[in-house]
């Protein structure tokens, strides 16, 4: 009788081509190395916004256009996955319409992934409220163990950088109800 492998076998983490997606994916790959895991890098296309001025011909969002689609795929696989090819862990991209979170969700559900990773840009307040945020839309919403990767600026560089103290938020036991602030 097979008996289930223990450990983490799949994670998916959020891609956006950002400097906290990179950090994400950072460690995504420093996990899945150490695991033997797979990963699934999701980009998710915002649904695009019409918005009609009354006085100029309706222009149809970039996200509609077949060609900045494939220019959008081709980034996504060949420059913001890239960390995970050179790292030789097993991987897969998944490019998807709609909310970030909710994609993000779907595909974890989907692939039954173990954890999701993803990236903080750090807003916070009437931002956060404005804009909505990814991560902690997944920490209310998902039933999956989330990882929330913070960065930060390195003081005598000022790039961002992942920090040591990354952000593990929400529930890390499967099926957990509690909610951790």
């Amino acid at each position: 009788m097979a008996t289930k492998r223990s450990g983490i076998s799949r994670i998916v983490v959020g891609v956006d081509g950002s400097t906290h997606s990179e950090a994400a994916i950072n460690w995504a790959v420093r996990m899945a190395k150490g695991m033997g895991s797979e990963v699934v890098a999701v980009f998710a296309i915002a649904t695009p916004i019409y918005f009609d001025g009354g006085y100029m011909a309706p222009v149809p969002p970039p996200q509609l256009d077949p060609e900045w689609r494939a220019a959008m795929k081709t980034e996504f696989e060949g420059q913001w996955c890239k960390q995970l090819r050179d790292a030789g862990v097993r991987y897969r991209t998944v490019m998807e319409d709609g909310r970030p979170a909710e994609v993000i969700a779907q595909v974890a559900d989907s692939v039954d992934a173990d954890v999701i990773v993803v990236g903080r840009r750090g807003r916070g307040g009437v931002a956060e409220l404005v804009l909505g945020s990814v991560s902690h839309a997944l920490v209310l919403h998902s039933k999956r163990p989330i990882v929330v990767i913070s960065t930060a600026v390195e003081p005598q560089s000022g790039r961002q950088a992942a920090t040591r103290r990354s952000a593990v938020v929400a529930r890390m036991a499967k099926g957990s109800s509690r909610r951790t602030r």
